[in-house]
């Protein structure tokens, strides 16, 4: 902080000294509105300028733009002759912003405003100071430092986000609490009482794994957990996954399918509980989200993906087909995301027969806590973290997760490993 005020305060006596000169003159020979103010590219106050980590946009008393440093030609995207000499308004495309500076010229009170940068989209804060020069107002200046807090901005987003989204998930399953103490305050029949209990202890669970897994997330993305990647067999992750998840699926009658049954793949660079654990979560959410008697599938194929994401199967046999097989007996050929590296990868898919996610919903389902209208109308629970956790597991294998769906027509997950 003392840098930074020192900063400043060598910055302001510079231009003090520097507006004086440029203010001399225009009381001794023309007009402020007809004296371009001069400035060297080695002068004192150019390197100041060029050491600061903000814009600076110096304005007249008809907030006429006189100088604008490197730093506030790029938060703005302009190019500084494009603007030397025009209002501000020009420069800012902001009507408040203007304002704001006239405001500071009558007055010499400084003021500070958030605007969005329309050419570039950043979120900029600007901070206006008056600099009077003699006894006459109308030499004044006004000195605009503006700063980048698009980042900042985005953080304390999703920091109330997260706040908003944590509390509305405690919120029901405490109010279901509290009304299940209070009736058995009220000493019901045993029978009633022992089946409230039992209702007791599933709201406790889902407090207790909505916060193991706000723990696992903030510990992934924090970095401070270590992947134990060996080179194993998927296909006996991808077994252990199924035989876990077998019992909620045979509940609601679904067929599980693996298609990697008697295949032989190529080792993988993995953490196999790692991805034993995106796999039950992505087979558990195909269970919750897919109507009695559906069906779901596990599929893999070995790749090689080139520069223009066109992928390559490795050999030319049927089990190295990249048309996996979907649960309704159709195939499909994977589209893969934009930055997806390029290199030998396996594949793996899991799809069902569900509800399926809608268009506009798609792009939104691997962040933290977010959930399809639909899914909680259904009541079909879950904290809305499972797949924020997954994406974090798969990308830092150096893979990517991905989905395709079609809304009532189901739902195919993918996601990729390193072959080792």
């Amino acid at each position: 902080m003392l840098q930074i005020a020192l900063g400043l305060l060598a910055v302001s006596l510079g231009l003090s000294i520097w507006l004086w000169f440029q203010l001399y003159h225009l009381r001794n020979l023309q007009p402020a509105s007809s004296h371009p103010l001069e400035t060297s590219t080695s002068s004192p106050f150019m390197a100041v300028t060029m050491a600061l980590d903000a814009g600076l946009i110096v304005v007249d008393a008809q907030r006429n733009i006189n100088f604008l440093n490197l730093q506030a030609q790029e938060l703005l995207g302009v190019q500084g002759e494009t603007v030397q000499g025009h209002g501000l308004i020009l420069l800012l495309r902001d009507h408040q912003a203007d304002a704001l500076v006239q405001d500071v010229l009558s007055d010499g009170e400084p003021r500070e405003m958030t605007i969005q940068a329309g050419l570039s989209g950043r979120t900029l804060r600007l901070r206006a100071t008056f600099i009077p020069h003699g006894p006459v107002p109308s030499f004044g200046a006004a000195l605009i430092f503006v700063r980048d807090i698009t980042q900042m901005s985005m953080l304390e987003r999703a920091r109330r986000d997260l706040v908003a989204n944590v509390s509305h998930e405690l919120r029901t399953p405490l109010a279901s609490l509290k009304l299940l103490v209070e009736t058995l305050q009220s000493e019901p029949p045993p029978e009633v009482a022992q089946r409230m209990l039992g209702q007791v202890a599933q709201e406790i669970d889902t407090v207790t794994q909505l916060a193991d897994e706000l723990h696992e997330l903030s510990q992934i993305e924090s970095g401070r957990v270590a992947l134990q990647l060996s080179r194993g067999e998927l296909t006996q992750v991808i077994a252990k996954a199924l035989t876990r998840i077998q019992t909620l699926a045979a509940r609601k009658g679904l067929e599980v399918v693996a298609h990697t049954e008697g295949q032989t793949f190529l080792p993988v660079l993995m953490d196999a509980d790692r991805i034993g654990q995106v796999l039950i979560n992505l087979l558990y959410n195909a269970v919750k989200f897919t109507s009695n008697a559906g069906k779901i599938g596990v599929g893999a194929c070995e790749i090689t993906l080139n520069e223009a994401h066109e992928p390559v199967p490795l050999g030319f046999t049927a089990a190295h087909s990249l048309l996996l097989e979907l649960v309704e007996g159709k195939v499909v050929k994977p589209s893969f995301p934009f930055d997806h590296p390029s290199g030998q990868w396996m594949l793996v898919s899991v799809q069902d027969t569900g509800i399926g996610i809608p268009d506009q919903e798609l792009p939104r389902i691997f962040e933290r806590f977010y959930k399809v209208d639909r899914s909680r109308t259904r009541n079909t629970g879950g904290t809305g973290l499972g797949l924020a956790i997954a994406k974090h597991l798969v990308e830092g294998h150096g893979g990517r997760l991905w989905a395709d769906s079609k809304e009532g027509a189901g739902s195919t997950f993918y996601f990729t490993l390193p072959i080792a």
